[in-house]
């Protein structure tokens, strides 16, 4: 049993290799012509010739006129590099702008003002004559000047324009002496002025600016002067002589009277100047004008 399964394994070996050597003559004509047939299924390429210059193309052996065409240019991509330079623009430098003034402001506030005011001759001469009708007239005498204080609450209206309510007062500085006629006729009177007067009053006062500090004012305003005290003419001694008129001694007692003075008159202001505000709170006035009597002077104003 033994002897005839070797007898089959070695009866097969040789029929696989017969089998093997008779396939592969055929795999290998079937692979040679499956080759062949992929190399002539494509056209056969086109012969193309070039000019020297690279400029014309043509087909080799092709009748008629050459083709031309033009070999394309390489392609150029342009970079951050190759950008030029922008030209640097000169920016002129932005102008400051100048600070803007303060918008002026409506403000309210106080003065004190202090100055000399004096009576024309001719108006103490027409005092003289209504006090004395028929008589003669003493020119020969001291000036009649005072000072005067004033006082008084700004009440504001713009900042240009003001209402002041003021009080004031006017002493006069006339000496005691004898007043007396330079014809000698009348007689002397020694005269003592101690008549005061007390101004009451409103005023309106204007300001025209000339520069942030300084301005042009204009005021005008009406009131009352109260007249407390009193005006006294003594006569002098009987044996005055004309040339002794200044000097001449005087009775205590005797001849002693009191000149008539109204109790109460009419003010009136009218005045120009300058104020210069050394701060926005505080000014420097300078006045003149007419305060019921001609008048000039300065002071003070504060403003809240």
């Amino acid at each position: 049993m033994r002897a005839k399964q070797l007898h089959r394994r070695e009866g097969l070996w040789p029929l696989l290799a017969s089998t093997l050597l008779a396939i592969l003559p055929v795999i290998g004509t079937v692979s040679s012509r499956t080759a062949a047939g992929q190399s002539v299924a494509g056209p056969p390429p086109t012969p193309l010739e070039v000019s020297e210059d690279g400029r014309k193309i043509s087909v080799s052996g092709e009748a008629g006129p050459p083709a031309t065409a033009k070999l394309p240019l390489p392609r150029l991509t342009k970079t951050a590099a190759d950008k030029p330079a922008a030209a640097a623009v000169a920016v002129a430098p932005a102008e400051t702008a100048k600070p803007r003034r303060p918008a002026a402001v409506a403000r309210s506030g106080v003065e004190f003002r202090i100055g000399y005011a004096w009576a024309p001759e001719g108006v103490l001469r027409a005092v003289q004559r209504l006090s004395e009708v028929g008589q003669g007239v003493r020119d020969r005498h001291p000036e009649l000047q005072g000072l005067a204080i004033d006082a008084g609450y700004r009440m504001a209206l713009s900042d240009r324009s003001w209402v002041i309510w003021r009080g004031g007062l006017l002493a006069p500085l006339v000496p005691d002496q004898n007043w007396y006629s330079s014809t000698g006729s009348p007689a002397p009177l020694y005269t003592t002025v101690g008549a005061v007067a007390i101004d009451l009053g409103a005023d309106y006062l204007y300001r025209v600016p000339l520069t942030d500090w300084l301005g042009w004012t204009l005021r005008a305003g009406l009131g009352m002067s109260l007249i407390p005290g009193s005006v006294e003419q003594t006569e002098t001694l009987p044996n005055c002589t004309a040339a002794q008129a200044a000097k001449c001694p005087h009775w205590q007692q005797v001849g002693r009277k009191e000149v008539w003075i109204p109790p109460v008159l009419p003010s009136v202001h009218a005045m120009t100047g300058l104020e210069w505000r050394v701060t926005p709170e505080l000014a420097i006035t300078l006045q003149g004008g007419v305060r019921t009597l001609p008048y000039w002077g300065g002071g003070v104003a504060y403003s809240f």
